[in-house]
């Protein structure tokens, strides 16, 4: 049985440098951005883990260094949690976070005496599984919660996340009671190794989705999607900027978030290029009704967004509603003849902070009230 555990570590530590080295490989050639370096980091720490975990197997390891794998696999999952805040567009990651819990971490088998294991379990798991549900509640958020690949993982995370609480719940049990045996090691370390192999997966799918086909598109193609408006990353970008020069001028920006009703609906019963349709036809009608000199873009899942400057706090209101009468005065094509409505949330800097996250977070809360 420890011949079997030892093949067991090795394997995963062998399938862990395999998507650590495809994913960092990635990162280096195109995607080099902020939530790809926090991922990156996320993925090293897991590498690190999982070769130390194969390297010692199950016979007696240091006390430095099972303290380095108690920190390091709590970073990883930390780590991933802070990618996921930068993907959804918040402008701090707190990456420092999980680096300090990583550090305390390491205190159960630094401070004691005589060393623990089911104590540091309990606090490796504990912290863990807590990172995995932060970075599950992350991939629901905003533009993501439709995307079938956040949900995907939030499935994921979210699960990892429950078992690692109940192994610390387990493992803090045996500390005081000797007739309780802690969680095996292989139902630690398969989790934690299937968990960045699905995420790698994963990760990277989300990328291609949100900045298009980066092996065959150059720059400028990059920022603009095939519906005429800015792609996600794009337009956060821009958006920012011009929210940050409209407030040193004095002045304000309103946001409208806009997503099309039962896009899901229309590729089931019609088929995924009636739904393509409806998402060219909407972009025509926001590039048709909105001011010249909005800003437009396209969230993905069927989300627009589209920000202008003004110190009108009725303006988004007004730009939403040109919006909606737009869509009931067009159908989406001669091969398709219906119309799409859609659901309309906004915000403006009068009664926001004015920064991106702030404006899409209003306008998503006040989208969510109308749908209700």
């Amino acid at each position: 049985m420890v011949n079997d555990l030892e093949t067991l570590l090795i394997a995963c530590a062998l399938a862990t440098v395999v998507v650590t080295g495809v994913f960092a490989t990635t990162v280096a050639m195109r995607h080099n951005d902020e939530a790809n370096r926090a991922w990156t980091a996320s993925f090293a720490a897991a590498l690190c883990v999982a070769v130390l975990g194969a390297i010692y197997g199950t016979g007696d390891t240091p006390i430095i260094v099972a303290a380095v794998i108690n920190a390091s696999s709590v970073f990883a999952l930390g780590a991933m949690w802070s990618g996921c805040r930068l993907l959804d567009g918040r402008t701090h990651s707190y990456i420092w976070i999980p680096f300090v819990v990583s550090i305390l971490a390491m205190l159960p088998a630094l401070a004691l005496s005589t060393p623990d294991r089911d104590l540091e379990t309990a606090v490796q798991c504990g912290a863990s599984g807590a990172f995995a549900w932060l970075a599950a509640v992350e991939l629901v958020r905003g533009g993501m919660r439709s995307n079938l690949n956040a949900r995907i993982l939030q499935t994921v995370f979210g699960a990892f996340g429950a078992w690692y609480v109940c192994a610390a719940a387990i493992s803090f049990a045996a500390t005081s009671d000797n007739r309780i045996a802690g969680p095996p090691t292989e139902t630690v370390v398969l989790p934690f190794v299937g968990l960045f192999i699905v995420a790698a997966i994963c990760l990277s799918a989300l990328r291609v989705e949100r900045t298009g086909n980066w092996w065959s598109m150059n720059a400028d193609a990059r920022r603009r999607t095939r519906l005429g408006v800015l792609a996600s990353d794009a337009f956060r970008d821009d958006a920012r900027d011009r929210i940050e020069r409209a407030t040193a001028a004095g002045t304000h920006v309103g946001l409208v978030l806009s997503e099309i009703d039962h896009l899901d609906d229309l590729n089931a019963a019609f088929g995924r290029e009636s739904g393509d349709r409806a998402l060219v036809h909407f972009s025509g009608i926001l590039r048709d009704r909105v001011p010249s000199d909005a800003l437009l873009g396209h969230l993905g899942a069927g989300r627009f967004v589209v920000l202008v400057v003004s110190p009108n706090p009725a303006v988004p209101l007004r730009v939403a509603e040109a919006i909606r009468t737009g869509l009931m005065e067009a159908i989406v094509g001669d091969e398709l003849d219906l119309r799409v409505d859609a659901s309309f949330g906004t915000s403006h800097t009068a009664t926001t902070p004015p920064t991106l996250e702030a404006l899409l977070a209003n306008a998503d809360s006040d989208l969510d009230r109308a749908r209700a």
